[in-house]
């Protein structure tokens, strides 16, 4: 190894949790110590950290640095040290709440997947808990997909909304004359598209992390909103259910790379997961289990 597992794991876990205590906190390390081993795992490999949209990055090439995490992830799986998941928003609180000894938990902020995607790619984490439909292939081959829920989308709105005075006669067309709610362009392409196509997604907000649920986000009283069984809770303001249906079925998908599909900690894993989707199916009548 060019680096040690304890200095890559700096540079990645910066990257990965975006902040210094939260590395030191998840490695058991002092900032300054992170501090030194990121400038060092920089200079060993010719990158540069940098932050231009509040997102750590690195610039440079990053070849040589890619083939050291690929060799320090299966590592940190063969020799049982802390292995690193992250999921949606809502879902990391869902599924990774006494989660086993061996894994570290991610912030659950993101709201786009390409970046954990990338992580993953790169081994930055060891697996992702990812938003179904925007998930790769099954037939993928680099990520092995392990499918654990999948439930229907509901169009929400505030108490009050005009929408509500139409009662069960409420079309599409009725809804699409108000604006809907979306997220930056291309943050979750496949439920962007299936949106965009009925007319909906309308009114983008300009957030890349969630810090509470994006959809309270929008100044706009009038806004369309979406949710699931598993997030409408998550709303600072009481919403309601509009009386119609969409075709967007979303879910949880366990992501990993494919040549630890059928590795034992990998296995414990999903045994855990699925006892949470099992406890889920009992509480949400319309969770079910792909």
């Amino acid at each position: 190894m060019v680096v040690s597992i304890d200095s890559l794991s700096c540079l990645d876990c910066l990257i990965w949790l975006r902040s210094g205590a939260a590395a030191a906190e998840r490695l058991g390390l002092t900032q300054p110590t992170v501090s030194r081993n990121v400038s060092r795992v920089s200079e060993v490999f010719g990158v540069q950290l940098v932050k231009p949209n509040g997102e750590w990055g690195l610039r440079g090439d990053t070849t040589l640095l890619n083939m050291e995490r690929t060799v320090h992830q299966r590592y940190r799986w063969f020799r049982d040290l802390p292995l690193r998941i992250e999921a949606q928003y809502y879902s990391g609180p869902l599924f990774c709440d006494g989660l086993l000894s061996g894994w570290h938990p991610g912030n659950f902020d993101f709201l786009e997947v390409h970046t954990p995607l990338q992580h993953l790619r790169q081994g930055v984490i060891d697996a992702w808990i990812g938003s179904y439909p925007d998930i790769p292939d099954d037939d993928d081959n680099d990520f092995a997909c392990f499918h654990l829920t999948r439930l229907p989308t509901f169009l929400v709105v505030a108490e009050g909304h005009p929408l509500l005075a139409l009662g069960n006669r409420i079309t599409l067309e009725d809804v699409k004359r108000y604006p809907s709610l979306a997220l930056p362009d291309n943050s979750f392409p496949k439920v962007q598209k299936i949106l965009q196509e009925l007319g909906l997604w309308s009114l983008p907000l300009n957030i890349q992390r969630c810090n509470g649920n994006w959809q309270d986000k929008t100044p706009e009283k009038l806004a369309v909103g979406y949710a699931t069984s598993l997030t409408l809770h998550l709303f600072k303001s009481p919403q309601v259910l509009l009386p119609i249906q969409i075709s967007l079925e979303v879910g949880d998908t366990l992501i990993v790379r494919r040549e630890y599909a059928d590795h034992p900690r990998l296995t414990e894993l999903l045994e855990h997961l699925k006892c949470k989707v099992l406890e889920l199916t009992h509480k949400f009548a319309d969770v079910r289990i792909p």
